[in-house]
């Protein structure tokens, strides 16, 4: 593939500035990205090793205005399967993309407009590589001991309020999907199966209330990505985040719920490392001091919430020894909304597998979580739920 010579780039204003198209182009063992926006932009292309391989490319806040694909998402092509587009914070945007195969940036540049009144173009050229080549150029390798608190201080947007309103936003995530089953029960039963069963019947009775609005991250057989699941959680402003699996051991008599929040480990070199101004680009510049507070509060509140959600799944079921646990999940990594990953149980035991595929069991299972998330927002104080003895709620 010819690549075409680089030309100065220059700032522009927020308000002026549209993704106006994504296209691809290929070549062999070459994909070629473009990226045209209405004015001329920096910006920065990396790639990222994680749950899935992706292309990352952050450049100045912007309004996504393409024709035809009013989501932010579309499919790709060549080397990518997939993209979308993020409000990565109050002053940058982001377009991920989903890679078929490990891939390194051999170029990255940008064009003026072909013709006059015409789109400008950041352009990514993309190689297929090795593995091992893709590990050692992405950005933020998670084999590296820096990289979850690198991933964290990226992303976090120390500004982030939700807003006021009658409802309070739960996002449910079902674990897994698609292409990726999850654990396998004794019996056949897949993850993915059980945790779309259990999210349904959660949004279900949470909507009862009249006290949520509730946004799934997946309603059918399909495999969001990492970027995906929390997208929904910052698109939605949301006040709760609530990632639902259940889990497998090679030991059949281990049995019991859990829950996980982010462990303190990743969170506190998380901390240093923005306080250090390290990662920090000139699209999302984050206040040190913001970024602690930002950082300690939603912490604070996820542990707080795990809490009161044991306390409350505890009547329905056994759970396991400390069942308080921390881990470094990427799924909770955007740290600005309280969030928590439940495992319901153990596929690999029989009385929990049977439990998890009953319907009466999942009833009280997830009723029991509503009552963590209505004690937890009571806790708070929050108005909503003031005179919440009064009300005659749905039966479950």
């Amino acid at each position: 593939m010819a690549l075409l010579p680089v030309l100065a780039v220059s700032g522009v204003a927020v308000a002026d500035q549209e993704v106006r198209n994504v296209r691809f182009g290929v070549d062999v063992e070459t994909t070629r990205v473009v990226i045209e926006t209405s004015e001329a932009a920096e910006f920065r292309a990396f790639t990222l090793d994680g749950l899935s391989d992706r292309l990352v490319v952050d450049l100045p806040q912007a309004r996504w205005s393409v024709a035809n694909l009013a989501s932010g998402e579309g499919v790709g092509y060549g080397l990518v399967d997939a993209f979308r587009f993020f409000d990565n914070s109050v002053s940058s945007s982001r377009v991920v993309f989903e890679l078929e195969h490990p891939a390194i940036i051999v170029n990255q540049f940008a064009l003026d407009p072909a013709t006059p009144g015409g789109n400008h173009r950041l352009v990514i050229d993309m190689e297929r590589s090795s593995e091992g080549s893709f590990q050692t150029a992405s950005g933020f390798n998670h084999t590296r001991a820096d990289s979850l608190d690198s991933l964290i201080a990226e992303r976090v947007e120390a500004v982030y309020v939700p807003p006021q309103r009658e409802r309070r936003v739960i996002v449910v995530d079902p674990g897994h999907g698609g292409r990726d089953p999850g654990s396998l029960g004794i019996h056949g039963t897949h993850e993915a199966d059980v945790a779309l069963e259990a999210a349904r019947e959660l949004r279900r009775q949470l909507e009862a209330t009249g006290h949520y609005e509730v946004l799934l991250t997946r309603d059918r057989d399909v495999y969001p990505s990492w970027e995906q699941r929390v997208g929904v959680m910052a698109e939605a402003r949301a006040d709760l985040f609530i990632s639902l699996h259940s889990d497998s051991s090679q030991n059949s008599d281990v049995r019991g719920a859990a829950v996980y929040t982010l462990n303190d480990r990743a969170e506190n070199r998380a901390r240093a490392r923005a306080r250090e101004g390290a990662n920090h680009t000139s699209q999302v510049d984050v206040n040190n001091i913001l970024v602690e507070l930002e950082l300690r509060e939603k912490r604070n509140q996820s542990s707080a919430f795990a809490e009161v959600l044991l306390e409350h799944l505890s009547s329905e079921g056994p759970l396991l020894a400390n069942p308080h646990r921390q881990a470094n999940l990427f799924v909770l990594l955007d740290s600005r909304v309280p969030a928590v990953l439940v495992e319901m149980g153990f596929l690999t035991n029989r009385t929990d597998e049977a439990n998890l595929t009953s319907a009466s069991f999942r009833r009280r299972q997830m009723g029991a979580i509503v009552n963590g998330i209505d004690d937890y927002f009571a806790n708070r104080g929050d108005e909503i739920f003031a005179d919440r003895d009064t009300i005659a709620l749905p039966a479950r």
